[in-house]
């Protein structure tokens, strides 16, 4: 796999500031950037390639441009990689997630860059503070309680393999769409109030799931 390396430079005309520089080819692609926490979206300046040496070097940089340090390194996973947008998922020493930069409108501007999890990270933790599916409360609804539930673990399964930069299982991370066909016929014989709650749950798993689905590689990116 391709190896990343981000690196704390001091002392430069620029300020201090940290170097992201992914593995691509020959050399390292390099964006200098304000700071590793990814949270926050922050501009990421793009300069000149450098030598794939950097991906291990620490000490004097020539020139009297100050010195740098290893921040964190180890390897990546490109999963998407364009001229306007890179998604890449990272396994560093300290870091292990996803990261997205996009390139700006203006070819002059600085892309931007920033975790790519943190938006479905949050909304994650919305769901599972959200109101709760009961236990069904008649024997011939219980199927469909246990159908859901294992709906919910495969869905957060996944979702929480793309936040720590794991391999996803894009198959396994789509809602089943029978369940909310089947709960709609349910509610049309039956007005019962758990299957008005089932629905608005799987409504709201189904969102989650979708969100997830927007980072999914196209074919042949």
């Amino acid at each position: 796999m391709p190896r990343f390396t981000i690196s704390r430079h001091t002392g430069s005309k620029e300020g201090d500031h940290f170097d992201l520089m992914l593995e691509y080819g020959e050399a390292l692609k390099t964006w200098r950037i304000s700071s590793p926490a990814f949270q926050a979206k922050q501009p990421a300046h793009p300069i000149k390639d450098h030598r794939k040496t950097y991906l291990d070097y620490e000490g004097e940089v020539s020139g009297k441009r100050g010195k740098v340090e290893i921040w964190d390194s180890g390897t990546y996973a490109p999963e998407v990689w364009s001229d306007a947008r890179i998604l890449v998922a990272l396994t560093g020493k300290q870091f292990k997630g996803r990261i997205l930069l996009e390139a700006p409108a203006d070819p002059a501007a600085d892309w931007s860059l920033v975790d790519a999890s943190s938006g479905l990270r949050k909304a994650a933790a919305a769901f599972l503070r959200g109101e709760p599916l009961e236990p069904a409360p008649t024997p011939e609804l219980d199927q469909l309680r246990d159908a859901l539930s294992v709906e919910e673990r495969r869905v957060m399964a996944q979702i929480d393999l793309f936040v720590k930069g794991g391999p996803v299982h894009w198959t396994q991370a789509a809602l089943n769409p029978e369940l909310k066909r089947r709960i709609d016929a349910d509610r049309l014989r039956w007005r019962h109030p758990w299957l008005d709650a089932a629905r608005t749950f799987t409504q709201r798993l189904g969102e989650l799931a979708d969100l997830l689905l927007q980072y999914k590689p196209e074919a042949g990116a």
